[in-house]
């Protein structure tokens, strides 16, 4: 019995180890999608990777081509164009720093065109103190940008300057009258450039020699003729070999001749003219003018009358010789009798008065002699 449990045993003993033993299953071929799987995902993200890499270098050369656009225009001048292109290149770089800072800058240059063009304006509508102002903040603000974009805006803030410059000259220059003034202003002009300096330039010089030819001829009605050339050669200082200037020099020296000439003559004249008049003076000074005889009711014979001075300066102690007759030229008396007023200015009357006691007669005046001084 013993001997036949060992061998149930044993038969159990094998059929656990037979059952133990595990079973094996039959091996499998490789499969293609193991590896084609990873591999196209691998494709798939390097492809995303380069659609993406070629986007974004699209976005960039987009935006340098932007930005190199900006700065040729801004350097143009046309800040407001170059600030528009900053800002399209902002809308696909909103964080490019060197686009920000070029944006900032060309914005900056735009406002200060702005009141550049503010200052044309009101140097056409004449309101020169108001840009002046407007033109003197402007160069004040340009003068710590040395960016090349500034320049044209340089340019243009130096070309207003002068055109202010100009016409403040203008408008002083109607009530210049005076060749030194109109030169200090030419001088002012002079260091000027530009097209509009020019043209101001030949104005003022137009206008020294028409004052130089006034000055000239309102000499020449007095006969100052040094000061008349004085007046063309200060012209001609400014305008070298003006043709009226020269003619008028000219003029003068003719006018001066004929004047010298005339001038002579009209002295020879004058002596001729003083030694008739002395001579009358002299010798008939004195004009009778008339003489009446009276015979009043006591025989006396009244004797009045009237002297003019007909000389040509004053004569004083006029003094009448005269004789009386009878009607039948009988001499009865004669005399001197001394003129009233003692003085006689050119052109005055005197009277002299005398009596013949106990003529009684009539009788008439003879004048002789009449003696005077000549003041």
């Amino acid at each position: 019995m013993v001997h036949t449990v060992k061998s149930k045993v044993a038969v159990n003993s094998q059929k656990s180890a037979s059952q133990a033993k595990p079973e094996r299953k039959p091996e499998r071929k490789g499969s293609p999608f193991t590896w084609l799987i990873p591999l196209m995902l691998l494709l798939t993200t390097a492809m995303s990777l380069a659609v993406y890499y070629v986007y974004e270098d699209k976005i960039n050369k987009e935006v340098i081509a932007l930005q190199t656009q900006a700065q040729k225009t801004a350097l143009e001048g046309k800040y407001k164009e170059a600030t528009e292109l900053l800002d399209a290149a902002l809308v696909k770089r909103p964080e490019h720093q060197g686009v920000l800072l070029d944006r900032e800058i060309a914005a900056e240059a735009q406002a200060l065109d702005e009141q550049l063009n503010k200052a044309r304006s009101s140097l056409k509508a004449q309101k020169i103190t108001e840009a002046e102002k407007t033109l003197a903040a402007l160069s004040k603000r340009l003068k710590s940008r040395s960016e090349p974009l500034f320049k044209p805006l340089k340019n243009d803030l130096s070309g207003s300057q002068v055109t202010l410059s100009v016409m403040k000259v203008k408008a002083e220059l109607d009530k210049l009258a005076t060749v030194p003034e109109l030169a200090d202003k030419l001088e002012e002009i002079n260091k000027l450039k530009g097209k509009e300096a020019a043209e101001l330039q030949k104005q003022i010089i137009s206008k020294i020699v028409e004052v130089s030819l006034s000055q000239a001829a309102e000499r020449l009605k007095t006969n100052d003729f040094n000061g008349a050339s004085l007046a063309v050669e200060g012209g001609l200082a400014y305008a070298t070999g003006d043709k009226r200037l020269l003619e008028q020099q000219e003029r003068i020296v003719q006018e001066q001749a004929a004047f010298e000439r005339a001038e002579a003559k009209r002295i020879e004249l004058a002596r001729q003219k003083a030694a008739e008049e002395d001579l009358v003076n002299r010798t008939a000074a004195v004009e009778v003018v008339n003489v009446y005889t009276v015979l009043d009711d006591y025989g006396d014979l009244r004797v009045t009358g009237q002297v003019k001075n007909v000389a040509t300066k004053p004569i004083s102690s006029v003094q009448i010789e005269l004789s009386i007759y009878s009607l039948d030229g009988y001499l009865l008396g004669n005399g001197t009798i001394d003129v009233s007023p003692y003085v006689l200015e050119r052109g005055e009357s005197g009277e002299f008065s005398s009596v013949l006691y106990g003529a009684y007669t009539e009788g008439k005046a003879v004048v002789d002699n009449i003696t005077w001084y000549v003041e």
